[in-house]
């Protein structure tokens, strides 16, 4: 059976196939041209695979189960242990939400300082749940957006070479024209190059100028913006593909560059597909190394789409902006092995990606 007829019977992208078989989950058969032809043994497994993904269990575990490590109904312990443990704590904090409703008790004014609901001390770590809970999501921008460090930055390159063209214009210059025409003044005296002296006053004066410009020309540099900004209330579009590059750079240096970027309610959103792609990147002790580099693409209900990739600012959190994607109840569209990415703590993107795909290592 050809991966399009398993896709079709099974009603699964084979992306999500390719990802199971890296994964070391099943093993098709290649014949002689290298494409994968699945026998009913592996369409089986990978209704068991599909089925325990839906119920939420680890890719470990559900290797364990086919490898007979350990017991199906092993795993559904484990499994139902940790999904009591949320349901307590959801309901923890249910509870003691409706008991600070009943009680008409201002959370901020009197629990906060005392720890104490009405007549009863309440732990701190206990608190804790309930405030986490209620925290408004994070600001998180997904793309490149200038920030007052990088703009330090180029002030302090755009200083460092003014410097060097104020010693150059104000100070060697002038010698090197006093020389010049030293040597020409016999015979082309009216051939001359204008001369003018050298002074602490012309250096002073050359290093301002070539700062302002130096300034100028980074600025506007630091102004090919790109990005989408998640906030509690609202989706901030920035993009050339609308505005101008006059309008962003007044937002730059006005500081508000909401006024000119392309806003969204969270109604507005449609869907978000998060997919991943490899892409050669810096020096490599073995020449040019892989970058995984995950894209959104945010789809809106008048049908515009805007495609961003990450990994384009050190600013950027990209499992905050997935956290917030899930806390709006925003349609996800994703393959498995992003979705745990997400979903575990232990790995950073290149950490978990290369131990899939191993694009840089030694079996690549």
């Amino acid at each position: 059976m050809q991966i399009k007829e398993v896709q079709e019977k099974l009603k699964i992208s084979s992306y999500t196939l390719r990802y199971y078989e890296k994964m070391g989950l099943i093993q098709p058969y290649r014949d002689e041209n290298g494409y994968r032809n699945y026998n009913e043994e592996d369409v089986h497994k990978i209704e068991r695979i599909m089925f325990l993904r839906d119920i939420n269990v680890p890719i470990e575990d559900i290797k364990d189960i086919l490898d007979n490590k350990v017991t199906f109904q092993d795993v559904l312990e484990n499994h139902i242990e940790k999904v009591n443990t949320r349901i307590e704590s959801l309901q923890y904090i249910k509870n003691m939400c409706e008991d600070l409703k009943e009680k008409n008790i201002p959370l901020l004014d009197q629990v906060i300082e005392g720890n104490q609901i009405g007549n009863e001390k309440v732990k701190k770590k206990d608190l804790k749940k309930v405030f986490d809970y209620f925290k408004k999501d994070q600001t998180v921008v997904i793309g490149y957006k200038s920030i007052p460090r990088s703009l330090l930055g180029i002030s302090v390159l755009s200083l460092f070479i003014s410097g060097i063209f104020g010693i150059l214009i104000g100070l060697a210059f002038p010698n090197m024209i006093s020389y010049v025409n030293e040597q020409t003044r016999s015979s082309v005296q009216h051939f001359q190059i204008p001369f003018y002296k050298a002074s602490g006053k012309l250096i002073i004066f050359s290093m301002c100028i070539s700062f302002i410009i130096l300034l100028i020309i980074f600025v506007i540099c630091e102004t090919k913006l790109e990005y989408v900004e998640l906030t509690d209330n609202k989706i901030s579009i920035c993009s050339y593909h609308y505005q101008s590059r006059k309008s962003i750079l007044k937002s730059l240096i006005t500081k508000k560059e909401n006024n000119e970027n392309k806003e969204y309610s969270w109604q507005d959103l449609r869907r978000v597909k998060i997919g991943l792609y490899f892409e050669k990147g810096g020096a490599w002790h073995q020449g040019l190394h892989t970058l995984y580099v995950m894209q959104f693409s945010f789809i809106f209900q008048d049908g515009f789409e805007f495609i961003i990739d990450m990994g384009k600012s050190v600013e950027e959190n990209p499992k905050m902006a997935y956290q917030i994607l899930r806390n709006k109840n925003i349609d996800i569209q994703a393959s498995d092995e992003v979705i745990d990415f997400f979903e575990q703590d232990e790995l950073k993107l290149y950490d978990f990606f290369e131990n899939i795909y191993h694009k840089n290592g030694k079996n690549r």
